[in-house]
This record gives C-alpha cells, structure tokens and sequence, in this order.
C-alpha cells in the first residue's frame, strides 16, 4: 500500500477509535450478561419453610447509583461475599422500576442486565433474593397510573426469573399508602398476583398491608385462602420519635429533634407488646411473617440505637419472623462503603456472633 494511502488508513482507524470511546465506555460500566437459567432450577417450599430459610437479612442496593445509566456505583461481588460471611441469609432488593420502563411499559435491557447480575451474584453467595418493587410513593400518589405499571412490571419480572430457585422471592409493593387504602389494595394486588402465578404457581411472593406495612393493617388485608404460598410482612420502627429523630424526610417535630433515648423498661416490652400482636394474627390466619424494614437513623447515640436494633432483631427471631435491617448503605448504615468495612456496634446488634 502506497504511504499516503496508509498514513490517510491509519488516520481514519484512529478517527474511528476515537468515536467508539464513548460506547465503549457505557458499555464497562455494565456488568458481563448474566442470564436466568433456561431451565427449571425451582423446587417447591412452603411459606413457613420459606421463612425459616430467609432468616436474617439486609435491604440492599435501592439508592446506590448502580442503577443509573453510566454509573459505577458501589457494590461489587465482595460486598455480596461479605454479607453472607457475615452471618446474613438474605437480601431484600430494593427495585424502582417504573424509571426503568419505555413508552410501552417494557423494562430497559440494560437495567435488566444490572438486575440479573445481582440475583446471580447473591445466589452464587447463597443468599436469599428478595425482589422489592418499591415504586410505593408514585403508586400512593396515583394508583390509577400505578395499578397498569405494577402489571406489566410484575409480568415481565415474573416470566424473566421463572426459573431461578426457591431462594428467589418475589414482593409485590413496598409500603403502600395514601391513595391505596386497604379497599383498593386488596382490589389490586391480586391483579399482580396473577401477573406472577401466570408463570410461577408456586413461588413464595411477600405482601404487606397499607399504612406503609403497618403491623396494624395486616387483618385488613384479605388474601386468597387457595394461595398458601404467601408471606405476610410488616415493617417496624417504633417509637418513632426515636429512630427518626433528625431525619430530613420525617415531620416536625421529629425532623428537628435530637437527644431522644432509648431503652427503658417499658420501651422494650412495647417492642415485644406490638410484635406478639404479629405473631397472634400469623398464628390465627396461617400466615408466616416477614419483619421487611427496621433501623434507627444516624442522629441516636450509637449505644441507644443498638440496643434498640438487637431488641427488635432478637423480639423478631423469637416470634419466628424472619427479618432485613433497613439498609446496608446509603442511610441507618450498616456498611461504610468509604471504609470497606461494617459498622460493628449495628452488626453486632443484628448478628451477635459474628466475627
């Protein structure tokens, strides 16, 4: 070849270099194709087995950057490794899923890539995958426009991990409320129930009341007598004045409140008060139980605020609920992703014989 003509080659392959950087770049910030598995790996377990084999756990992922398109974020293989190593069982993955839908409610190929990732790389970890639509301040807000997304979201999540283990498990809506009182919630989520047992008849799916999963909503709620794979769930984070104290996101007074203590005798038998009305409403109507979110924010004294997260955690197992702290990062830390290390009092709390 002439050298002008390879000179004005080799320019052009530069120039095309150059413009594929871009993509390139978008392209390693996803993780490698982790597909479901193209057969059947599901075995049948009861609810209450289903419980047992959850025990304890952690909310993960949900407000991490790992979602956003273009964005490292922060959790890696390890961090999955750590959890289970840990003395961990499960994870409760927190899911936004109505950002991830096109004009045509179809989920976003690449948001179900990073999906797929994590129930692969928990399950490769033997944890436990709870998938958490948590999509519940749009849904309470309009449920009109809610009702058809949680569908389609739950049809193509469904059908996607039909085949996955018994260790995956599916939650229909994290804290429904305002618009969806207990009427309307139970006119909804047996559409999203049949939206799943179209291609999972027998997997476990976990379901709360409305209030936000308040404990108090769980008789309100009227599920199928013919279904008994169901798992009730409540979510817990009383006295209130306490565990949100300083929280930009909670009321007045609370939001400016600092100093609140915990740990007086008559606090700790109102936690196991409230929590032995769980059990007897779980006894009465056949249904396991799921405590899905507890913690106390950051502004507490770490003393008060473990007391506080071994109570719970220990009131929990006693009564047969499998539990997950709210959360591994991002707020009420269990996890300091800048240190690479866990925050050893809240472990502790949650899991006393952990190394």
């Amino acid at each position: 070849m002439p050298k002008l003509m390879h000179s004005a080659a080799a320019l052009l392959a530069t120039i095309a270099a150059i413009a594929a950087l871009p993509a390139l770049a978008a392209l390693a910030d996803d993780p490698a194709p982790n597909p479901p598995p193209s057969t059947s790996r599901f075995v049948e377990l009861s609810a209450h087995d289903q419980v047992r084999q959850m025990g304890r756990g952690v909310n993960v992922i949900g407000y991490d950057p790992f979602w956003r398109d273009g964005a490292q974020g922060n959790y890696k293989d390890e961090h999955f490794a750590k959890i289970k190593a840990a003395g961990f069982s499960t994870v409760r993955v927190v899911l936004f899923t109505f950002d991830a839908l096109d004009a045509n409610s179809r989920l976003d190929p690449k948001w179900l890539n990073r999906l797929d990732w994590v129930v692969a790389t928990a399950t490769k970890h033997g944890l436990n995958v709870i998938v958490d639509e948590h999509d519940f301040d749009a849904c309470s807000k309009d449920v009109a426009a809610c009702r058809p997304k949680l569908k389609a979201v739950w049809t193509q999540l469904a059908e996607r991990y039909r085949n996955e283990p018994n260790t995956v498990i599916f939650e229909l809506l994290n804290e429904p409320h305002g618009q969806f009182d207990a009427k309307t919630w139970n006119a909804t989520f047996p559409e999203l129930l049949q939206a799943v047992r179209a291609t999972n008849p027998n997997r476990n799916v976990i379901l709360g009341g409305v209030q936000w999963n308040s404990r108090a909503t769980l008789k309100d709620l009227q599920l199928p007598a013919n279904d008994r794979h169901l798992i009730a769930t409540f979510h817990y984070y009383d006295p209130f004045t306490f565990t949100h104290q300083g929280a930009s996101w909670a009321e007045e007074p609370i939001r400016s409140s600092h100093g609140v203590r915990f740990g007086k005798p008559a606090e700790i038998a109102q936690i196991e008060q409230d929590f032995a009305q769980v059990k007897a409403w779980s006894e009465a109507s056949g249904r396991p139980v799921l405590l899905g979110e507890f913690g106390a924010y950051e502004r507490g004294t770490m003393e008060d605020r473990a007391l506080w997260t071994s109570t719970v955690a220990r009131t929990a197992e006693k009564n047969g609920f499998a539990w997950a702290y709210w959360q591994f990062s991002s707020d009420f830390v269990l996890y300091d992703f800048k240190t690479q290390q866990f925050v050893q009092p809240i472990l502790k709390a949650l899991v006393p014989e952990t190394k």
